[in-house]
Formats: C-alpha cells, structure tokens, sequence
C-alpha cells in the first residue's frame, strides 16, 4: 500500500506530467473550471492534487500515459488517489 507522503508526491508528479501536455493541460482546466493561476497557487494542496489524479483515471489512454511517465503500475493511480485527502468521499461507481 502507498503512504501518504508517496501518494502526494506523485500526486505532485502528475500534475507536473500533465502541464507539459497542453492538450490534456487545457482539457483538465476545462473540466476542473481552474486556471494557469489556480494550478499554481493548489499545487501543494492535496485535495486539489486528487482531482488531478482523478483526471488522470478519466480514461485508459490518459492513465497508462500517466503511470508510464511516474514509473508506477496504471492501478496504482487508485491506490494514489486512496490516500489522497478527500477520497473517502469518492463514488466509484
């Protein structure tokens, strides 16, 4: 199991991933309402770095990117986003 400290951090990891990628970058300010600035300021926040984890569980193609690119197995995302402040409300259905 990931501890907590891991899971922010690649946390952390992705959100960094995902802001090289200007596609998925302005997808996930589309879906999420943030902006360059909210990215900026939310970036140690751990609630705000689930939603990024949660964006990056939003499709397989997205995730084995992800996963591939924090040297992590796909289904560790979930076990991430577990540990992650705010995922005890999470619905996985």
């Amino acid at each position: 199991m990931i501890k907590k400290y891991i899971a922010e951090m690649k946390a952390l990891e992705a959100l960094v991933w995902l802001s090289k990628n200007q596609e998925l970058l302005r997808d996930f300010m589309e879906q999420s309402g943030g902006t360059v600035t909210d990215i900026f300021e939310r970036a140690k926040d751990p609630q705000f770095l689930m939603f990024v984890v949660e964006y990056c569980l939003t499709t397989d193609e997205i995730a084995l990117e992800c996963a591939k690119a924090l040297k992590i197995k796909p289904e560790e995302l979930k076990e991430i986003l577990i540990m992650l402040p705010g995922s005890e409300t999470y619905n996985w259905t």
